[in-house]
């Protein structure tokens, strides 16, 4: 019997593994150089974690199950609860600003389609504990900094930002009334994708204040929009100014947002979000911690990868190795395997054959994996302490002593 992976879910295998920890990589430097410092948490949660903020009907959307104890437990969807969670429990021995980021995987149940699966990793970045605006811009100047080592220009990738404040009080200058505000938000959060949302929008508030909202979508009134001045000034002081838009139609589906959201697309508008994030003000007091600021983002490496791999711009995997060891005949195993132990020691990447194989045949294994240089370990120079060392891109050679070997 045959078996695969499940579907959604996916195989890492090591060419694929080293692109993987390159965007990794990335994450890890734009965040440390920002200051952030990396957590973690479970990657099985209680399932009440997720339930008590989204509703019982999210379950359908996650692994969720039984285990051994009878608890109710799913595999984390995202890690904003499991931060809330984590922070409320040490709040008061933490200096504020908390300024945390982390690379996990996360799991949901949902229809596998292009840039979306079963499951993947996001990288997050959080700060709580600061109400400034420049706390937003920062965290969004964190996103583009990674989309720039990664080579991504503001001519391929835009953020869209909006406030959900400035939202509410637009709807409120339409008469539209608190109660109707969610439904409201989930239907401008669609008009970008979904051609029969306009239709539904009409439906819900009538034809006049529908053609005020989609007026607004098209153009948005940024002189209006004073919740976001402070924000996009800090955003200029960044240097990222050339890649916000704001866009009335970005509203984020969580409804824990509270100030500032965005989100990131490729230019061309052909794939999902690349990243999304915003502040959400109440959420730690929600989950049962002090009441502090706070704010953040989410990247999921599928819709990433996608887009790098249309723009040429996917990293290639490094070599193998640095160096390959050669023995010279079945007699210089054991010295190629001392050459081996030292250079490792030495911090070099290095490998070997594990048996005697001809000089050509170990050249050719060497050139295949993407060695930079051969060390050919021979009878004579192994007698006076040498080696020769061959750059397999320029075919030189040279003798090197064993002490100068690195």
């Amino acid at each position: 019997m045959r078996f695969r992976a499940l579907p959604g879910f996916r195989d890492f295998y090591p060419e694929q593994m080293a692109v993987r920890r390159t965007i990794e990589a990335v994450w890890h430097q734009a965040s440390r150089r920002a200051g952030f410092q990396e957590f973690d948490g479970p990657v099985l949660e209680s399932l009440e974690l997720f339930t008590s903020k989204s509703g019982p009907e999210i379950e359908t959307q996650l692994y969720a199950f039984s285990d051994k104890g009878e608890r109710r437990v799913a595999l984390r969807p995202e890690m904003t609860p499991t931060l809330a969670r984590m922070v409320g429990a040490r709040a008061g021995g933490l200096p504020k600003p908390i300024k945390w980021y982390c690379v996990p995987q996360f799991f949901r149940y949902e229809r596998p389609q292009r840039g979306r699966g079963r499951e993947f990793l996001q990288w997050n970045v959080d700060v709580i504990g600061a109400s400034e605006p420049a706390a937003d811009a920062e965290v969004m100047a964190v996103a583009i900094d990674a989309l720039r080592m990664l080579g991504l220009g503001e001519q391929d990738v835009v953020m869209r930002v909006n406030d959900r404040r400035f939202l509410r009080r637009m709807l409120q200058s339409i008469d539209v009334e608190e109660r109707e505000e969610p439904e409201v938000l989930g239907i401008i959060d669609k008009l970008a994708r979904d051609p029969a949302a306009a239709k539904r929008l009409e439906e819900r508030l009538g034809e006049k204040r529908a053609r005020e909202i989609l007026g607004w979508c098209e153009r948005m009134p940024l002189g209006r929009a004073e919740e976001l001045e402070s924000v996009l000034e800090a955003c200029r002081d960044y240097g990222v100014e050339a890649y916000l838009e704001p866009d009335f139609k970005t509203v984020r589906g969580l409804a824990y947002y509270t100030g500032p959201v965005w989100e990131i697309f490729d230019r061309g508008t052909q794939l999902r979000a690349i990243a999304g994030g915003g502040r959400y003000d109440e959420l730690i007091a929600a989950f049962g911690g002090p009441d502090l600021p706070a704010l953040g983002f989410g990247m999921g490496d599928v819709v990433l990868r996608e887009l790098l791999q249309e723009k040429g711009l996917e990293p290639e995997a490094p070599p193998r190795v640095e160096v390959f060891v050669v023995p010279i005949g079945p007699e210089m195993l054991g010295p190629a395997r001392q050459v081996l132990a030292r250079l490792r020691e030495r911090g070099v990447s290095a490998d070997a054959p594990y048996g005697g194989t001809k000089v050509g045949k170990a050249l050719k294994a060497a050139d295949l994996i993407g060695a930079r240089r051969a060390v050919l370990v021979g009878p004579e120079e192994w007698a006076e302490g040498a080696v020769r060392v061959k750059d397999l891109a320029s075919g030189q050679e040279q003798s090197v002593r064993l002490e100068d070997l690195e």
